[in-house]
């Protein structure tokens, strides 16, 4: 698993959803679902979820497989 300090910065906004994949994960042992995640941020459709899980995949954050339910799952483990 990749550290933080071996990767592109996130925005406070990525980095808080960075941070609830994470949790959730720890909370459910699964990852979310797309729509979870809209209801958690109020985003108004998938799409906007996307525009937020996109940078976070490019940056090398977090990971998943296209077309298969919650597959979503952090790439890297914070410094403390």
């Amino acid at each position: 698993m990749t550290t933080t300090t071996e990767l592109r910065p996130l925005t406070d906004r990525q980095r808080e959803i960075f941070c609830w994949i994470v949790n959730y994960i720890a909370a459910h042992g699964y990852s979310p679902t797309v729509r979870e995640l809209c209801e958690a941020f109020d985003f108004g459709s998938t799409n906007g979820a996307m525009c937020h899980l996109d940078p976070l995949r490019k940056k090398g954050w977090i990971e998943w497989q296209e077309n298969k339910a919650r597959t979503l799952r952090p790439l890297v483990q914070e410094d403390a």
